[in-house]
């Protein structure tokens, strides 16, 4: 790719592996883009059992909510493990020391009898998810800057879309047909065959290594933080997450138990979701290709957010809307998160390309952290009601666009 820029200095010489994806390739961006997929088809693939899982083990939806909740925090806190140590030791070995881990969780998942375990097991899964988006973005960020980084993003997210397109309803699918084990133990399939395609294709993408100390973590940490032009997109990103999260954990219960419908048909609804993630997503990619500027883009995710989470706010209070007054609102409020997350997260990542791992880690962290405490607050207090998950979504996405558009001088 022309616009291909090496930043700091060359990176390492091809290791000859046989199947070897050219940085910059359409493979090349297909291959991580899958890899930040992993953590969506782990949540979107189990989704449709939530239900059977509540009556299976005879507890309440915040108790099976924890299998999602617990995910997230265990990829929260394994991102800051991985970014920080990817930026000391490189990006290829702890990726696939985390997808090892992933697909072994997994298929544990798929064997036990206790929820107890199987929330923890869903944990340390969640440690090993992380290392596919954290490296992934900062695989990008190794070998591109500035708006060709943010232009990769979008087609990233926009590609790994299929993963909430078709994880449902595979889910749905393997729930009716085969159980909910099935669905993990396809989850532990599927991190072999990411580790086995990462094996083969995927090369070293860090040219300077940090020393690994604890002091340079706080260091790092610290610097990324006090940068400016670090915390606003970093902001814009959580609140857009928690927004978004709100909804994938209260979904299946308002859908499958709130307006009834079939867990096999539930991936079609949520399909909805994934695909107007993909279509705002891809519209910030063609924009930022005919030159616009990041910050434009962000902005126009802003007031689309604004208006649908408006909208939303309004329908779920008129019972005769039904699910529809649900769902074209949240449509419109995830093709404004499609719109800001890839240009917020370049935008975070710019001012910091020395320690793009740990970058991408803090992002991340801020993320789930505010994924999985928005999910387990929907879980808690909503159950099957969909007023009160409309609103819970409306709220945080007009939280978010609340920071898109504070003063500039605010931005640091």
């Amino acid at each position: 790719m022309s616009s291909l820029l090496h930043l700091g200095s060359t990176p390492p010489p091809p290791r000859g592996l046989p199947f070897r994806a050219l940085v910059g390739s359409p493979r090349w961006i297909g291959s991580l883009a899958a890899l930040t997929g992993m953590t969506a088809l782990s949540i979107d693939m189990s989704l449709p059992a939530q239900p059977t899982l509540m009556r299976e083990f005879g507890v309440g939806s915040d108790r099976t909510q924890l299998t999602l909740s617990l995910f997230l925090l265990g990829y929260a806190i394994g991102q800051l493990i991985v970014g920080y140590v990817s930026d000391a030791l490189g990006r290829r070995r702890l990726l696939l020391a985390g997808l090892a881990v992933f697909s072994l969780a997994g298929l544990a998942c798929a064997i036990t009898t206790n929820l107890s375990v199987l929330i923890a097991l869903r944990f340390v899964q969640g440690t090993g998810a992380a290392s596919g988006t954290v490296i992934a973005r900062a695989m990008v960020r190794d070998t591109h800057a500035g708006s060709e980084a943010a232009r990769l993003f979008a087609t990233m997210t926009a590609v790994l879309c299929l993963a909430p397109m078709l994880a449902p309803i595979v889910g749905g699918f393997l729930l009716v047909h085969l159980g909910w084990r099935a669905i993990f133990t396809t989850l532990g399939l599927c991190g072999i065959a990411l580790g086995v395609m990462t094996a083969l294709s995927l090369e070293e993408t860090l040219a300077e290594r940090r020393p690994l100390a604890l002091g340079a973590i706080a260091s790092s940490v610290g610097r990324f933080f006090r940068t400016r032009g670090t915390r606003g997109p970093s902001a814009v990103i959580a609140l857009s997450f928690a927004a978004q999260f709100a909804f994938i954990s209260g979904s299946p219960f308002v859908l499958i138990d709130g307006y009834k419908v079939e867990p096999s048909h539930y991936g079609f609804y949520f399909g909805a979701t994934a695909l107007a993630l993909m279509a705002g997503s891809a519209a910030g990619g063609r924009l930022l290709k005919t030159g616009r500027p990041t910050r434009r883009v962000v902005t126009l995710g802003g007031l689309t957010l604004f208006v649908a989470a408006l909208a939303l706010a309004a329908l779920v209070q008129v019972p005769a809307a039904g699910v529809l007054g649900l769902m074209v609102p949240v449509v419109g409020c995830f093709v404004g998160i499609g719109l800001v997350v890839p240009s917020s997260a370049a935008m975070a990542m710019e001012p910091v390309p020395e320690i793009a791992g740990t970058a991408s880690a803090l992002i991340g962290f801020l993320q789930m952290v505010a994924g999985s405490v928005s999910g387990y607050v929907i879980a808690k207090i909503g159950g099957s009601n969909p007023r009160t998950l409309g609103l819970q979504v409306a709220i945080l996405a007009l939280a978010c666009a609340a920071m898109v558009f504070r003063p500039r001088r605010a931005s640091s």
